[in-house]
């Protein structure tokens, strides 16, 4: 005979695998400081990427000006700003990051426990039945 309780537990964790499942994975296999730190590895390589092409778009934009200073241009004062302009960004892009991942892990967390309770629910009901 079939145990309602049982069922819904585990129609309820199937729900979750196939839903959130693939989402909240990695959640399962990294410590948060772990998780964050390959974020943010991948947001300085996406961001780092991001940033060439601004400036090489404002370059070609503005490519007329260029040429027209070409003689008159301070190369030490151009890197300077573009370090800074960079570093700015950067720090910006890695603020969001952190924050926008931290916040994922600790809600991907709270689900994956509530899944395990759920598990165990159904592991209750598996040793009850056995007994019976």
């Amino acid at each position: 005979m079939l145990n309602q309780e049982r069922v819904c537990e585990m129609t309820k964790l199937a729900i979750f695998d196939q839903k959130k499942g693939r989402e909240y994975k990695p959640m399962t296999e990294y410590f948060r400081r772990d998780y964050i730190a390959r974020e943010l590895l991948k947001s300085f390589i996406t961001g780092t990427m991001a940033f060439a092409i601004l400036v090489g778009a404002v370059i070609l934009y503005d490519m007329e000006g260029l040429l027209e200073q070409i003689n008159s241009i301070d190369i030490r004062q151009i890197v300077t700003r573009g370090i800074l302009c960079y570093a700015a960004c950067m720090a910006v892009y890695f603020l969001v990051t952190y924050i926008v991942y931290y916040m994922r892990y600790t809600k991907g967390r709270h689900e994956v426990k509530k899944y395990y309770l759920h598990l165990k629910k159904v592991n209750k009901i598996y040793r009850e039945e056995e007994q019976i």
